[in-house]
């Protein structure tokens, strides 16, 4: 009986102690557990703060240029000067002086009146056969015209010169009909072109103008149809 009893008490004990024991390792794994999860967690913020530095944007200091451009002026009129050359049909390239005034009805179209002369010289015929054999007299070599256009701005754009200027500028079409003295005759001309406008100052402009003027003369040949080419450059003012 009495052994009966120790083996109880026995058992009794060990229980206990298996008890203690198992008790002590759950406290163990769990503070284990926890140091884990809060290890993991620093390494993720880590890692996050170094993904975040690494998407940073740099946002570049950018400063504004003012850009300086001359305008037309609020004035529609234009009168200028313009100097060139002129090929005659038949009679060679010679130097060509001109005026024009100009109306600008709107932004995109204008009106243009011309005026220039110039001075035919021989034919390669007379050139060839000598002074003696001249086809028309040194007065009716006085090569001039006029006439009335109607232009059109195309492309408007803009020049620009340094970092800190720029000019306004137009390429443009004209077209028109008017009269050409030559030969001692008058003939109804038809008058093709295009030109390039830059806008200097609000009241000044430089132009560049190509021409063909279109006429019938009898002067070579009978009833011959004559292109006659011209290239010139002006200056013009706006008031």
């Amino acid at each position: 009986m009495e052994n009966r009893i120790k083996h109880i008490l026995l058992g009794r004990n060990m229980g206990q102690g298996l008890a203690v024991t198992a008790g002590r390792a759950f406290v163990i794994l769990s503070m284990c557990w926890l140091c884990l999860i809060a290890f993991a967690q620093q390494a993720t913020a880590a890692e996050s703060d170094e993904h975040t530095e690494a998407v940073q944007v740099i946002t570049p200091e950018v400063t504004p240029r003012e850009v300086s451009e001359a305008e037309i002026d609020d004035e529609s009129f234009e009168i200028g000067a313009y100097v060139g050359i002129i090929n005659i049909d038949d009679f060679g390239s010679e130097p060509l002086f001109g005026v024009m005034a100009s109306y600008h009805a709107t932004e995109d179209f204008f009106l243009q009146l011309n005026y220039a002369i110039s001075e035919a010289g021989y034919t390669s015929f007379e050139e060839l056969s000598g002074e003696d054999v001249r086809l028309l007299t040194d007065s009716e070599r006085e090569y001039s015209y006029y006439n009335a256009l109607i232009g059109y701005n195309i492309f408007p754009g803009e020049v620009f010169m340094t970092s800190n200027l720029t000019f306004n500028s137009a390429f443009y079409l004209v077209g028109g009909v008017g009269n050409t003295r030559f030969g001692g005759e008058d003939n109804f001309t038809i008058t093709l072109g295009t030109g390039y406008r830059i806008i200097l100052r609000d009241w000044l402009s430089w132009t560049i103008d190509f021409r063909d003027h279109i006429f019938k003369s009898e002067i070579i040949k009978e009833d011959e149809t004559t292109h006659n080419l011209e290239l010139s450059t002006g200056l013009t003012l706006f008031f």
